[in-house]
């Protein structure tokens, strides 16, 4: 579709990747009204927001909550927006659908790891590496290694998972231990400092690795697989999920994390919350995470009461 063209030429690859699943179900309530895309009304569009809050997803199997629907919403709406500034459409049938909201929230809803969770998924995925045969299994201990890195890579840069898919070998810097994020969401990225800990884990899956798993094809993807010159997100998502399980079945001490669900997003919730419990301050913060505001940042680092008015009473002259 031209409309995810011309998002993907304007640097917002993960843009397109999100519109074009909401895009494909768009497509399906048309297939199913016998619709037109270029001559729908508004109350045709309508029709399309009331099936949205009745109908099942075929991902989940269950109604969209609304902030689904409402994503749903905008994204047909930047669409016919989109449209119409091209000059396809006379009239924007889409300009007076107004997207549902859903419950707000102070905080991110995304569960997040601890320093002590955090620390025992590292630690698992490391032991994983040992237990695992490089003779018997080089490709598994091959797979390991390169988790290892994954994993450590995410935590410490709390980097998207596009974003950490989509990091070539050229924008990482061992000697410096630096990552250069181009372009993220949109927006010209700039150089992070990466934590030694998690860069020595990066070396040692390039310089040991990497080559054997691409087995002489050319790929400046950082992260690779025996079967492609880049890693899906799909991958990264399967990756973390047995991580966390084995994580959970080598610590039965760890009894807040079997009643989580974690996330590659929840990994950068992670980093973020773990460097403000550390210290760091919010605009700090802000500059690692790329954000686009301060707001944003917020959400990631609420700030307990507790401390809230720890600061007050040594600060305020009438406390």
């Amino acid at each position: 579709m031209a409309f995810l063209d011309a998002l993907r030429a304007n640097g917002k690859d993960s843009t397109a990747r999100t519109y074009g699943d909401y895009l494909r179900s768009f497509e399906r309530w048309l297939v199913l009204t016998r619709g037109d895309l270029m001559h729908a009304t508004t109350d045709q569009l309508a029709g399309y927001q009331l099936w949205l809050a009745k109908d099942h997803s075929p991902r989940l199997n269950a109604t969209r909550s609304r902030s689904t629907q409402g994503t749903a919403v905008i994204v047909v709406k930047s669409l016919y927006k989109w449209l119409r500034k091209r000059g396809f459409l006379v009239h924007d049938p889409a300009a007076a659908l107004v997207p549902p909201r859903g419950p707000t929230s102070l905080t991110v809803r995304k569960d997040h790891l601890t320093l002590q969770e955090a620390t025992a998924l590292i630690q698992t995925q490391a032991a994983m590496i040992q237990e695992c045969d490089p003779e018997r299994f080089p490709g598994n201990h091959a797979l390991q290694i390169r988790n290892l890195a994954l994993l450590s890579l995410a935590l410490a840069t709390g980097r998207r998972v596009h974003g950490l898919v989509g990091l070539r070998l050229e924008d990482v810097d061992l000697e410096r231990d630096e990552i250069r994020v181009v372009r993220e969401k949109g927006r010209t990225g700039r150089v992070l400092p990466v934590a030694r800990w998690a860069m020595a884990t990066v070396q040692r899956y390039v310089s040991e690795v990497r080559s054997t798993m691409l087995d002489g094809r050319e790929s400046p993807w950082l992260f690779v697989s025996h079967y492609a010159d880049v890693l899906c997100t799909r991958a990264v998502g399967y990756v973390l999920k047995v991580a966390v399980t084995e994580t959970i079945h080598r610590n039965p001490d760890l009894v807040e994390l079997r009643d989580k669900r974690i996330s590659t997003h929840s990994l950068r919730v992670s980093f973020a919350t773990l460097l403000f419990q550390g210290g760091a301050n919010i605009r700090s913060i802000n500059e690692l995470m790329l954000h686009a505001s301060l707001t944003t940042t917020g959400r990631y680092t609420p700030i307990p009461i507790s401390d809230l008015r720890r600061v007050l009473l040594a600060a305020h002259p009438r406390a």
